[in-house]
């Protein structure tokens, strides 16, 4: 028996070592990051080390999600590509075609009053269209085995097989303020209030915020007036008290708070920006013009019309030099000089130069 093992181990050995190059590929893909990028006026993709993947012949390039993006062409409707540009739905093509998410996306046929239903990674319809728009918007992706639909004005959950597991009872919310599951827990609106539900559709937290984020890392962040903003814990319980006039999300122990911030007609700017902990200290000074998230240790942040990145400290990592920055994910960052796109790595350092 020894010997039989020790030479299977030699095959398996020997297999390794005749076919490096076969392995190695196969990690790539399983790994292969794809980023839109445009030259010309069109749209294609570029990996992680700035070498073109799939060449420039899109008029739209969405983000790859799940090994597919959705793409546009010239005539303007949408389908979706694989990792080699292939197409993969076929002759289907779509007004509103979303990312994909635990294995399926939402999708809209060519009217703007067809029904929203939803495809798998081969471009096969699953859930057959049948859920209502919000005014042009595309309804939830999944998350945590469930997304929210709306069907005759209101709103429930469904679940991976199209079944409506919380039947659809909430207000429309043409704001897209509702949200999938996270942490156990979705927004919901009932009598123009919002509040929260568990996934038997108990309401768990009441509703009684003008606005409600979304839980993340144990915190949401609400609001009773839409003036001043605070967090609650997943009971409800008040944490953080309502001295901001803007809040966003934690993500790596710190979310964004805005100071100053009003309401001009319907929209609500202005203000400075800092990032506070989740005993509610300030750890990042309110100094800045524009904020993102925390993410991989570094949030854009915006000095003197110029967004720039900082590190948990406050410290600036790199400087102010673009007019759009986007947070950082697998080790790049999208950011915008004028209407160019391009992705710079954690030092700063351009792996795609920004151009149109």
């Amino acid at each position: 028996m020894r010997h039989k093992r020790l030479v299977i181990l030699f095959i398996l050995t020997l297999g390794l070592i005749s076919f490096p190059n076969a392995i190695a590929t196969l990690r790539d893909r399983e790994q292969r990051i794809l980023l839109p990028i445009r030259i010309g006026g069109l749209w294609g993709y570029i990996d992680e080390q700035g070498r073109i993947i799939i060449k420039p012949r899109f008029a739209v390039a969405g983000d790859f999600s799940e090994g597919r993006a959705a793409v546009r062409n010239e005539t303007g409707w949408f389908y979706y590509i694989d990792e080699t540009g292939r197409v993969m739905s076929g002759a289907s093509q779509y007004r509103v075609a979303e990312e994909f998410s635990e294995g399926l996306a939402a999708v809209q046929g060519e009217r703007d009053d067809d029904k929203i239903g939803f495809i798998d990674r081969s471009g096969r319809t699953v859930i057959t269209p049948q859920f209502d728009s919000f005014t042009g918007k595309i309804i939830g992706s999944f998350n945590s085995g469930m997304a929210f639909v709306q069907l005759k004005g209101r709103m429930g959950f469904m679940n991976r097989n199209g079944i409506l597991v919380i039947q659809p009872q909430f207000d429309s919310d043409r704001t897209l303020n509702a949200t999938a599951f996270f942490e156990g827990l979705a927004v919901v609106r009932s009598n123009g209030k919002y509040g929260y539900i568990d996934k038997t559709g108990t309401m768990k937290i009441a509703p009684t915020y003008e606005v409600a984020n979304p839980f993340s890392e144990g915190l949401a962040g609400v609001s009773f007036n839409r003036e001043k903003f605070g967090f609650i814990d997943r009971i409800g319980k008040i944490v953080i008290e309502s001295h901001y006039d803007w809040v966003g999300s934690f993500s790596e122990g710190l979310a964004m708070v805005n100071v100053g911030m009003a309401w001009h007609g319907h929209q609500k700017s202005g203000g400075s920006w800092g990032f506070i902990d989740k005993s509610g200290q300030v750890v990042v000074d309110v100094q800045y013009e524009g904020a993102n998230p925390f993410s991989e240790g570094l949030a854009p942040v915006r000095i003197n019309g110029r967004w720039g990145f900082i590190d948990r400290r406050g410290q600036l990592r790199i400087k102010p030099s673009f007019d759009w920055a986007e947070t950082f994910k697998n080790g790049l960052a999208r950011v915008t000089v004028g209407k160019k796109i391009g992705y710079i790595n954690k030092s700063g350092k351009y792996i795609w130069t920004p151009m149109e």
